[in-house]
């Protein structure tokens, strides 16, 4: 399931690497030619430990985002696709019944042998 998520991933989400690219290789370019040797390769291991945890970190919440929409397919599936007119053909049945009921509440019927 990893690698089938992984293509859907490439797939639906835009690659935002590549404009953040330029501005990334221009700041390493300068911190490299103000590190020595040992920091350099210490700042790279870091750039590195990075990027594969943000490819994780993506990775997990598209997995999850695309879970969510499977698990609403399925609830929506059970109860059938949403029609606004069905909605608010209902929303007004019920608006009708309850005024109905209110206005029926608020006229008294007179009882035999009482006046009005």
């Amino acid at each position: 399931m990893y690698d089938y998520m992984k293509a859907m991933k490439r797939q639906f989400c835009p690659d935002t690497k590549s404009q953040y690219r330029t501005e990334t290789e221009r700041l390493h370019h300068l911190l490299s030619q103000r590190l020595n040797r040992p920091n350099r390769r210490l700042l790279l291991h870091l750039v590195d430990e990075q990027g594969m945890l943000l490819e994780a970190e993506t990775l997990t919440a598209f997995t999850s985002g695309f879970k969510l929409a499977v698990g609403l397919a399925k609830e929506l599936s059970l109860e059938g696709l949403y029609s606004f007119d069905q909605d608010e053909e209902r929303r007004t049945a019920a608006a009708c019944a309850a005024s109905k009921i209110a206005l029926h509440k608020t006229i008294e019927v007179p009882r035999q042998g009482q006046r009005r």
